[in-house]
């Protein structure tokens, strides 16, 4: 064997030795302690607790369900009365308070404001426990959960969770353990259901039964029987917006005058955007089809929605409703959009000067006609004929 080579395996037979020879100078150094029995001053805690004199505890409850539906309505009442009675009855608690989160998802923590007030009152030291039905009803996210409750633990003085359903304090240190299994729990079930829902949309699609809203859909609105209508006042604008496009216009030119015009957007806004324009240029639902998932939710945590690149499959259903663009045009249209435009290629037509109102579409006053407080007497008297002159047209196709 070289001399190089022995003098390394000496170096590493050496280093053993040495550190196994620490190892039981460390163990006999615990024996002789054990053995010699050190006279050891015992120093009593200074603040000690009088458990005649003791505060009571700051007890709140966090109650919470995901939808609005009329069946959780009397489970989400249920939970306030029930808390509401415990905290009572219990003579060492005073009662902070109900945080009650209505038709709010338990995988997403930000979107619940009642639980964010909540948390800042413990910081502030307003709560020393939160009474809770279960974990599935104070979060479904493992990590949300508990960093939340070892951020409340860590609190001076701690703040406990006190989930009902298993009888568990998260101020006990034994329970962390049992409560991220809990939570790994509560979180599956939010993602079964997540992809229980995702799966009957997408069954929906694939068998040509969209979901649309007309909402915010210029042009169009809901019968009584859910099916879309053209909105004639509406169609007219979408008709300009094309005809002005195919004539030559750039999209900004259009917006300018639109806005020129004073006439509303769907949304009710003066003001046009080349956005706006564009996607009303683009969207086929014109044309009477239907493009169905143009967007996809990333997950049931985030809910954050992202647009549709080919990430997923879509599914076009064609004739759908009634079009207000011809398809020639609207092919016509997607082409042209791909070409570059110059300002002013095309001659500017204004659209035609007539009394226009805005709509409602959606909710519970779906149909009532928004007023502008700036309105004068001629433009009250405009409504008037306007009103009279649509009521005419709803009883001829009646």
């Amino acid at each position: 064997m070289p001399k190089k080579m022995k003098i390394q395996e000496t170096g590493k037979w050496n280093k053993a030795a040495k550190a196994e020879k620490r190892r039981e100078e460390e163990k006999q150094r615990i024996r002789s302690a054990f053995e010699d029995k050190r006279d050891v001053e015992f120093i009593p805690a200074k603040i000690q607790s009088d458990p005649n004199n003791k505060p009571k505890l700051k007890v709140a409850a966090y109650c919470r369900v995901s939808t609005l539906e009329d069946a959780q309505a009397g489970s989400f009442e249920l939970q306030i009365q029930h808390f509401q009675q415990m905290i009572s009855d219990n003579p060492e608690w005073e009662d902070v308070g109900i945080y009650a989160d209505e038709g709010k998802s338990g995988t997403n923590m930000k979107k619940r404001p009642e639980f964010q007030r909540m948390i800042e009152d413990c910081k502030q030291g307003k709560i020393d426990l939160i009474l809770t039905k279960s974990v599935s009803r104070f979060a479904r996210n493992t990590m949300d959960c508990l960093r939340v409750v070892r951020e409340l633990k860590a609190l001076s003085p701690p703040v406990g969770v006190y989930f009902e359903d298993v009888s568990l304090n998260t101020v006990e240190a034994k329970n962390e353990f049992t409560l991220g299994v809990m939570s790994l729990v509560a979180q599956g079930e939010s993602e079964a259901k997540s992809a229980a829902i995702t799966w009957s949309v997408i069954e929906r699609f694939r068998n040509g039964i969209p979901i649309l809203s007309t909402t915010y859909l210029l042009g169009y609105d809901k019968d009584r029987f859910g099916k879309m209508v053209i909105v004639e006042e509406e169609a007219e604008v979408v008709r300009y917006i094309y005809s002005s496009f195919i004539n030559g216009q750039t999209t900004r030119e259009i917006a300018d005058s639109l806005t020129q015009g004073h006439i509303p957007s769907v949304k009710g806004n003066e003001k046009w955007s080349v956005g706006t324009v564009r996607n009303i240029l683009k969207n086929e639902k014109y044309c009477g089809d239907v493009l169905m998932q143009k967007t996809y939710t990333v997950d049931c945590f985030s809910h954050r929605s992202v647009k549709n690149r080919g990430q997923r499959p879509q599914y076009r259903l064609k004739n759908n409703h009634p079009a207000i663009i011809a398809r020639e045009d609207w092919d016509k249209v997607q082409e042209m959009l791909l070409l570059p435009r110059r300002k002013g290629s095309g001659n500017a037509v204004p659209i035609a000067e007539k009394f226009r109102v805005s709509r409602i579409k959606s909710g519970r006053l779906s149909g009532f006609i928004i007023l502008d407080p700036n309105w004068r007497t001629g433009d009250i008297e405009k409504l008037f004929e306007w009103l009279e002159k649509n009521s005419r047209k709803g009883k001829e196709k009646c």
